[in-house]
């Protein structure tokens, strides 16, 4: 596979490079499901990141045609062969910016994290995470995603309501990722949980994935009202399923 040999050449690259220290893969080749259409993601610690060039760097593993920052800061290359790489380049000292993600992230085996660690640094980081696996079911986050959805439901009513049919559909993406949210813990299937569309198809069974395809729209009016209502619906559902407090049931059903 393509992306593997890139890997495999980004990984003997900065072996070579005596200005890095450790780098660090993340995404779906540390979780066993990369394939021919899937990005390589990298963070890299250098000594010297003062004079360091990195696109420059990313050039050596394949052939630029595209490198920018994107919105999230991550530095993306399109190669030649149209694979996509997110790369981020920090200096040595801002290692700990590992330790920001735990309890956030779940992470994937450390042997298949660590692509270089020169100096030891990276595994000794690593192995201070305590939440390699966060526990998405606890009450006090259901709870949090319940107002979160409650919250974005009723901004998305009174957008259509004002005819914002645009900004509506934009809103009902935030409810749709709730929503989500609340099936993955519903059907005790909260692995890719920061991407929760990612394989939906084969994540939940076809009557969660057959209602949540309700609540998606195109731009027309009464299409974006139906798929409200069937949001409201699935709202319902799940709050009932999750025993979510009265309150917020109640509250739901204020919301039209």
């Amino acid at each position: 596979m393509t992306q593997l040999q890139m890997i495999s050449t980004t990984k003997s690259i900065a072996q070579k490079d005596e200005n890095v220290s450790a780098a660090l893969m993340y995404g779906s080749f540390t979780k066993d499901e990369g394939d021919q259409y899937s990005d390589i993601e990298f963070y890299f610690f250098l000594k010297d990141k003062e004079s360091f060039l990195a696109e420059n760097w990313v050039n050596q593993i394949h052939p630029i045609i595209l490198y920018f920052t994107n919105e999230y800061g991550s530095e993306v290359a399109i190669f030649e062969n149209m694979v996509r790489g997110e790369f981020h380049f920090l200096a040595i000292d801002e290692i700990d910016i590992i330790k920001s993600w735990d309890g956030v992230v779940e992470f994937s085996e450390f042997d298949k994290m660590i692509l270089v660690d020169k100096d030891g640094f990276l595994a000794a980081t690593l192995n201070q995470i305590k939440a390699r696996k966060p526990d998405r079911t606890t009450d006090k986050n259901i709870l949090w995603l319940s107002q979160s959805l409650l919250n974005v439901l009723l901004t998305t009513s009174n957008l259509i309501k004002r005819q914002e049919f645009a900004h509506a559909n934009q809103s009902l993406a935030n409810v749709q990722k709730y929503l989500l949210w609340l099936i993955r813990i519903a059907t005790n299937r909260t692995e890719h949980w920061e991407s929760p569309t990612k394989s939906l198809e084969k994540d939940i069974g076809r009557g969660w994935y057959s209602q949540f395809q309700l609540t998606t729209s195109n731009l027309n009016g009464e299409n974006i009202r139906t798929a409200f209502q069937e949001s409201l619906k699935l709202s319902g559902k799940l709050f009932e399923h999750l025993n979510v407090d009265s309150k917020l049931k109640r509250l739901l059903t204020r919301i039209d």
